[in-house]
């Protein structure tokens, strides 16, 4: 299958099984792959993954409620009904790589190793989460692995008494994503994925 076939397959997965579902270990290897071939643009990787499994059911309802607090946020049933669901958050660089440390000695600024800047610059880190979740994306449809998006939370900084119910949060979440497999036929007509004008979106100059 080429990697054109493999990307057609995804669409947003509303419903998941689950009684049957990716062992960890399948899942742990794909993510370990997918950390291996990902890209950093500062090789900062300046944001950290929270994995829930199968048995972190309770969280999945807890970061459900803290979906359903933002407005619009309740279509995302697929967060409580997934095996696997994934949190990304922004990190403030602490552990900073030798190449970094050489390019600072010879005047080059990085906003995300400032603690006063970094949330300021979020949008470095959601490129870079992207192209993480793209990968992994990827792998897991190759394996017939069913995925799912969610970016429909509130403020983390303006809403941290909410954000408790997740106690390993402690940044901003970026972007979520949840995969496993599928429960029966539930992508619907009203759930396809329209796109605009090819010439909305490119420009050529």
């Amino acid at each position: 299958m080429t990697i054109e076939e493999i990307l057609k397959k995804r669409k947003q997965t509303k419903f998941y099984d689950l009684t049957n579902y990716p062992n960890k270990n399948e899942i742990e290897s794909i993510i370990n792959k997918t950390f291996e071939l990902t890209t950093s643009k500062q090789n900062l990787y300046p944001y950290k993954i929270h994995i829930l499994g199968p048995d972190q059911k309770q969280y999945k309802k807890d970061f459900y409620d803290i979906v359903c607090y933002q407005k619009g946020g309740y279509p995302n049933v697929n967060v409580p009904t997934s095996p696997y669901c994934l949190l990304f958050t922004l990190k403030l660089i602490k552990n900073v790589p030798k190449v970094i440390q050489d390019r600072i000695k010879d005047g080059h600024t990085y906003s995300l190793l400032n603690p006063k800047k970094y949330k300021k610059h979020k949008w470095e880190a959601a490129i870079e989460i992207g192209m993480f979740a793209k990968v992994l994306t990827s792998l897991l449809l190759e394996k017939n692995i069913d995925v799912s998006y969610t970016g429909c939370f509130p403020s983390y900084d303006d809403n941290k008494e909410i954000w408790k119910k997740l106690p390993f949060i402690d940044d901003t979440v970026i972007f979520s994503m949840q995969f496993g497999y599928k429960f029966g036929d539930n992508i619907k007509k009203k759930d396809l994925e329209p796109k605009p004008e090819k010439n909305e979106v490119i420009n050529w100059v």
